[in-house]
């Protein structure tokens, strides 16, 4: 069966803790390695995963565990990222639709930067938060194959 075919799909529900960011990326990549991504796109997603995690364990302080859902599906990997820490109102984020001019970035504070990090390597991210409930960050990539792994 070619890997475009593939179809994977997993959860993992992970306590609101910067050490279990690392445990994500680490099933998320081994997933994705064994299935024959290359290593320039597993680092992409694992970097966008990283900073979407980032942002529950920073942010969501009323939060105490978060929910990643990973489909691969068609050559496309999609992952949501979902807590439950209260949102936030979406008005205060500077846009991040596409990746910032070095001279905006460097005037981003620390703290503003992971979705436009994220947003820049990605192809599309959605960031939805309704205040006083919680937020979802969804972010899809396609994936590029491995020759050497193709039968």
């Amino acid at each position: 069966m070619p890997q475009q075919e593939m179809r994977l799909q997993f959860s993992l529900e992970l306590p609101r803790d910067a050490a279990r960011v690392r445990d994500a990326r680490r099933t998320l990549d081994g997933a994705l390695a064994g299935a024959g991504v290359t290593q320039e796109c597993r680092d992409d997603i694992r970097l966008a995963l990283t900073e979407a995690c980032g942002n529950v364990v920073s942010h969501a302080s009323l939060a105490t565990q978060y929910h990643i859902d990973v489909t691969v599906d068609e050559g496309l990997c999609v992952i949501e990222v979902t807590d439950d820490g209260g949102g936030f109102d979406p008005q205060r984020v500077p846009a991040v639709d596409a990746e910032p001019a070095p001279e905006e970035a460097a005037g981003l504070p620390e703290s503003g930067r992971g979705l436009h990090v994220l947003a820049a390597v990605v192809e599309r991210l959605d960031v939805v938060s309704v205040e006083d409930t919680g937020t979802l960050v969804r972010f899809s990539k396609h994936l590029t194959w491995d020759p050497a792994q193709e039968e």
